[in-house]
């Protein structure tokens, strides 16, 4: 006999909870859920409090090259954590990135040739000082 899915369904799935930016009543599945608990906010409110701050912070030049630094230092670290748990992550990293791109290139030879055709083209018209030949 099969398993009755239906009567399994997950409770928390079940639930509802109102958001506290919209404070509309919404179901569970419409929260993140980090740690077993769900967010104050709905799906909906987190993106757009998200899409504000992310617009916000890019206004402020200064801001924005201080959390641009900030995200580097933080790559950086996690680069030289990563690369001491396993010295030939990177190695692999690239391997594999090759590796796809020669898979995405076989797949679609005639988008490669039209993509080629067109960097040559760009670069046919670019000036030896780097300057893009606007004539």
């Amino acid at each position: 006999m099969q398993h009755d899915r239906t009567s399994s369904q997950d409770p928390a799935r079940l639930e509802l909870k109102r958001c506290s930016a919209c404070a509309e009543v919404k179901r569970a599945e419409d929260f993140y859920a980090s740690h077993g608990r769900l967010s104050s906010y709905c799906k909906d409110c987190q993106r757009r409090a998200s899409r504000l701050a992310y617009r916000r912070r890019r206004q402020d030049p200064d801001q924005h090259a201080r959390m641009r630094a900030v995200d580097r230092l933080r790559k950086r670290r996690e680069r030289a954590r990563l690369a001491e748990l396993d010295p030939n992550r990177e190695r692999r990293a690239g391997q594999a990135r090759r590796a796809a791109v020669r898979r995405l290139i076989e797949a679609h030879p005639g988008e490669y040739q039209v993509l080629l055709a067109a960097e040559r083209e760009r670069l046919q018209h670019t000036l030896p000082g780097g300057d893009a030949d606007v004539a």
